[in-house]
C-alpha cells in the first residue's frame, strides 16, 4: 500500500498514454517532480495477454526518433506483404497501378518528398513551440490542414493512385475513408509508403525508469483554477492542487475536462486476436487493407499463427474468412482515433495548463513531442538553459 500523497504539487499529469509519459520522462530527466494519475499506462498501445501481439498502435516508423529510443523493433512491414481491396471485391499485391498511371505515381512521390521534409521541420519545431503555432507558422502545412483530401488529390490529378493505394490505405490503418480527411492527415498517414515501418513492442520499464512517484491509478472527473494554482479532482482519492495541470487523455475526455470547443469526430473499432484456419486469399499475405465502407478492416498475420482481425462491428462473419475460428481476445476501441476534421486545438489552454496528446496530429512520435514540449514550457518557469537544453 503506497503512503498518502501530499496534497499540493508542482505538476500534475493527467493520462498515462504516450504523450503523458513523454512529459513525465522530460520533467524526470531535469529533476522536476510530478505526480501521474491515470486509469491504466500505455493509452491505446495495448498488447495482447501474452504480450506478443498489438492491439492497439501497431507500428512506429523509423523517422521516429523519440519513441523508437523505447521500443523493440519487430518485422518490417513492407508494402509487398499487403493485399489491397478494390471496390470490385478482388484483393492485389500487383503494383500496375503505378505502370498504368506512371505520371500519377510520378507527381504523388515527389509531393510526398516536399510533405516529409516540411513534416520533418514541422516536428523539429514543436519541440520549442505548440503544434498549432508550428502549423500556422507555415503556409503550405496550413493549407494542407485545413484542406480536404478528395480537393487535394484531384487538384494534383492523382485520382487513380489515390484510388489503388491511399484509400485502402486509410481503411485499414486510419479506419475511416478519404474523404472524411483532410490533405494533411492524409499525407501523415501516406508516410509508411516511403518510409519504414515495423511492428514493435513498447518498452514501457524503459520510459518509466527512475520516476520518483509510482502513478495513481485513479480517473480524473475535473480541473478548476484557483487563483495561481489548479484544483484536481479523482474520483476515488479526493482533490489535489498544482501549480501546473498537463492534460494527455483521449481528446474526448480532455474536451469534458477543459471545456474544449470543436475537436475532430472519433472512429470506433473493434480488434480481435483470432486462432483459426484463415481462408485465401488473405491466408497468403502478412496483410490485407480493405475496400472503402468496408465493414472488414484490416487482417493481419501474426508470426505465431494468430490473425490480427479489425472491424467497424461486434459480431463480424469470421466464417467469411477463416475455416476454422476461436476468438483469443476482443479489444473495442471507443474512440480508437479523432481523425475527422480539421479542428486545430491549442496546447496552452491557461497559464500552467496544459492539452497535450494526437489530437492535432495523429502519430505515437507527434503524440510524444508534444508531452515534451509541455514539459519544456514547465522547465522554462525554473531555469532557461535546462528548459531548452536539447532532448536526449
Amino acid at each position: 500500500m503506497r503512503s498518502p500523497l501530499p496534497p499540493r504539487h508542482e505538476t500534475v499529469i493527467i493520462g498515462g498514454g504516450i504523450a503523458g509519459l513523454a512529459c513525465g520522462r522530460r520533467l524526470q530527466d531535469r529533476q522536476r517532480p510530478f505526480l501521474l494519475i491515470t486509469e491504466t499506462i500505455g493509452g491505446r498501445i495495448r498488447s495482447s495477454a501474452d504480450g506478443t501481439v498489438n492491439l492497439g498502435a501497431y507500428y512506429v516508423r523509423s523517422d521516429y526518433r523519440h519513441v523508437n529510443r523505447f521500443v523493440d523493433r519487430g518485422r518490417r512491414m513492407r508494402r509487398r506483404d499487403a493485399l489491397r481491396g478494390n471496390h470490385n471485391g478482388s484483393f492485389t499485391r500487383s503494383d500496375s497501378p503505378v505502370l498504368l498511371h506512371l505520371p500519377q505515381a510520378v507527381r504523388f512521390l515527389r509531393l510526398m518528398s516536399k510533405f516529409r521534409r516540411r513534416y520533418e521541420t514541422f516536428r523539429q519545431d514543436c519541440l520549442q513551440m505548440s503544434q498549432a503555432e508550428a502549423i500556422r507558422a507555415d503556409r503550405l502545412l496550413f493549407d494542407l490542414y485545413h484542406e480536404p483530401a478528395p480537393r487535394f488529390i484531384q487538384r494534383h490529378r492523382i485520382e487513380d493512385i489515390a484510388r489503388s493505394y491511399l484509400t485502402p490505405l486509410a481503411q485499414g490503418t486510419g479506419f475511416t475513408s478519404l474523404d472524411r480527411l483532410t490533405a494533411f492527415t492524409m499525407l501523415v498517414g501516406a508516410l509508411p509508403m516511403i518510409v519504414p515501418m515495423f511492428e514493435f513492442t513498447f518498452r514501457f520499464d524503459l520510459l518509466m525508469a527512475d520516476f520518483e512517484e509510482p502513478p495513481l491509478f485513479d480517473s480524473v472527473i475535473e480541473v478548476t483554477p484557483a487563483g495561481s494554482h489548479y484544483v484536481i479532482t479523482t474520483r476515488a482519492n479526493g482533490t489535489f492542487t498544482a501549480d501546473n495541470v498537463v492534460v494527455a487523455t483521449p481528446i474526448g475526455v480532455s474536451a469534458t475536462l477543459l471545456d474544449l470547443g470543436p475537436v475532430k469526430s472519433p472512429i470506433h473499432s473493434h480488434t480481435f486476436l483470432v486462432r483459426g484456419n484463415l481462408r485465401p486469399p488473405w491466408s497468403r499475405a502478412a496483410y490485407s487493407l480493405f475496400p472503402e465502407a468496408d465493414p472488414t478492416l484490416a487482417i493481419a498475420r501474426q508470426a505465431d499463427g494468430s490473425t490480427l482481425f479489425c472491424s467497424v462491428h461486434e459480431h463480424p462473419d469470421f466464417g467469411e474468412y477463416f475455416d476454422t475460428w476461436q476468438v483469443v481476445e476482443h479489444q473495442y476501441w471507443n474512440p480508437a482515433f479523432h481523425l475527422e476534421g480539421d479542428a486545430l486545438l491549442e496546447c496552452e489552454q491557461g497559464p500552467g495548463l496544459y492539452l497535450i496528446g494526437d489530437h492535432n496530429v495523429c502519430s505515437l512520435e507527434d503524440a510524444y513531442i508534444t508531452g515534451v514540449y509541455a514539459a519544456n514550457r514547465i522547465l522554462s518557469g525554473f531555469d532557461v538553459s535546462t528548459a531548452t537544453s536539447p532532448d536526449p
